[in-house]
């Protein structure tokens, strides 16, 4: 099995859990690291996550990753919070992040910026618009390498 096929089956593991214990799965990361493998939880909430939910999630995930055994390989379980400066993987990550200042890295350059430093001010399907001090950026989804939320 490859990794975007677990990543897909953990995903639907984990999701439900999360949810029932009133949080977000933000985001999910499975990957080689070092000596060996990872499995990493990003969890979210409105109220914002604290150190006893990540114990909760990591405690209930251990036992159903045990009994379901999708992963090939021995791996750590890592469950946090995604922070304050979080990336921005996911079209509704950006919706749920209009108005937030974010630094932003393009596959291709637009009016002449490849990175540029910009808010969120709407998302309309795969396009994602951002104002900087001087104007308007219009990029597809597609086109973001990487964005990262920035603290004022």
């Amino acid at each position: 099995m490859d990794e975007r096929a677990i990543i897909s089956k953990l995903e639907g593991i984990i999701q439900p859990v999360v949810e029932k214990l009133g949080l977000e799965l933000y985001d999910l990361e499975y990957k080689r690291e070092g000596q060996g493998w990872v499995v990493r939880v990003f969890i979210n909430s409105k109220d914002g996550v604290t150190i006893d939910d990540c114990v909760k999630v990591s405690r209930q995930l251990n036992l159903l990753l045990d009994v379901e055994d999708i992963i090939p390989y021995s791996y750590n379980l890592e469950v946090s919070s995604p922070g304050l400066t979080r990336t921005l993987k996911k079209t509704g990550h950006y919706e749920k992040s209009i108005g937030a200042k974010v630094k932003v890295k393009l596959r291709e350059p637009l009016k002449n910026m490849k990175t540029f430093v910009a808010v969120i001010k709407s998302v309309e399907g795969t396009k994602i618009f951002f104002q900087t001090d001087d104007d308007i950026v219009e990029t597809d989804f597609s086109n973001i390498e990487s964005a990262k939320l920035q603290l004022d």
